[in-house]
C-alpha cells in the first residue's frame, strides 16, 4: 500500500474525528465565539486533549509531508505541533498558528496550478472573516479544510 495515498486519508479521518471528540468535551465551545486554541487554554482542565489533538495532527502531517516530498509543508507541520506544544496563553503559541496557515498556504503556491489561487484565495478570506468578527473558529476551519483538501490531492 502506498504510504502517499493512504496517509492524507488518515490526515482526514483523524482532523475529522478528533475535532469532533475535542469539542464534545468542551461544550461551552462556540464556532463564532471562540478560537480553536481556546479548547488547549490553560485555564481549562480539559485543555491539554486539544494540545495532544494538535500535536498528533502534526505529527501526521509531517509525516505525509516528508512521504509527499513537500518541504515548506513539512515546515508547516512542524509549527502545527508547537501550536500544541504551546498553549495559547504562551508567546510562541500564535506565531506557531500563524505560520502553520502561512506556510500551507505558501506550499501551495509553490506547487503552482490552481493552488496558487486556492491557496492565495483562502488567506484573503480567513482574513476577511476575522475582520467581519465571526470569530477565529471558522476562519480556522475554513484554512485546515482547505489544507487537508490539497494534501488529500498531492496523495
Amino acid at each position: 500500500m502506498d504510504a502517499r495515498k493512504v496517509l492524507p486519508l488518515v490526515i482526514l479521518i483523524y482532523f475529522t474525528a478528533g475535532l469532533a471528540f475535542v469539542i464534545s468535551q468542551n461544550p461551552w465551545f462556540s464556532f463564532t465565539r471562540n478560537a480553536l486554541s481556546d479548547m488547549g487554554s490553560l485555564k481549562n482542565p480539559k485543555g491539554w486533549i486539544f494540545n495532544l489533538y494538535i500535536m498528533g495532527l502534526g505529527i501526521l502531517g509531517l509525516i505525509t509531508a516528508k512521504a509527499l516530498k513537500r518541504d515548506v509543508l513539512k515546515i508547516a507541520m512542524l509549527t502545527l505541533i508547537l501550536v500544541g506544544v504551546f498553549p495559547e496563553e504562551k508567546p510562541l503559541h500564535t506565531p506557531s498558528a500563524v505560520l502553520t496557515y502561512l506556510l500551507s498556504f505558501l506550499d501551495m503556491v509553490l506547487y503552482g496550478k490552481i493552488w496558487r489561487i486556492i491557496g492565495l484565495g483562502t488567506f484573503i478570506l480567513m482574513i476577511a472573516l476575522i475582520k467581519m468578527g465571526i470569530g477565529l473558529a471558522i476562519p480556522e476551519v475554513i484554512g485546515a479544510i482547505v489544507i487537508i483538501t490539497y494534501i488529500m490531492c498531492l496523495g
